[in-house]
């Protein structure tokens, strides 16, 4: 009897990272990053909105059910639940794909969010004076 397709890409994924120790450990741990800030509902897949929203911050491209769906067959996971941790290592394996590159724009974007946000909320900041008055003059 055949192993499930999760327990085989586990192997593989097990099998490419011990080399090089602490490469793979950088690299899991930016994956595993991705992985769990795109992972809304926790549930430890990336659904398709999940992974869709991952691939338009990446690459800009938007992706449909059908690409979704060979996504998932490809990396043997069931498209009913989506990309495992250890399906998404994989793909960040393959050549031409930069985990590094992919990090930096995910989390610049968090940055950037919350860094407007902040501004956002500065801005309704209302400073009062000494004895209760407010000040509204523009500075000078």
């Amino acid at each position: 009897m055949s192993e499930s397709n999760d327990e085989s890409a586990s192997k593989i994924g097990a099998a490419l990272f011990q080399s090089n120790e602490s490469f793979a450990v950088e690299f899991v741990d930016k994956v595993r990053r991705i992985h769990e800030h795109f992972d809304k509902d926790k549930d430890g897949f990336l659904n398709f909105q999940e992974l869709s929203s991952l691939q338009l911050i990446t690459s800009g491209a938007d992706m449909d059910g059908s690409m979704f769906g060979m996504v998932c067959q490809t990396l043997g996971c069931r498209p009913s639940q989506g990309l495992t941790l250890d399906a998404l290592k994989l793909t960040y394996a393959a050549p031409g794909a930069s985990v590094d590159e992919d990090y930096e724009k995910v989390f610049q974007a968090a940055v950037t969010a919350d860094s407007k946000k902040k501004e956002d909320e500065e801005d309704d900041i209302i400073e009062v004076g000494d004895g209760g008055v407010i000040d509204i003059s523009p500075d000078s």
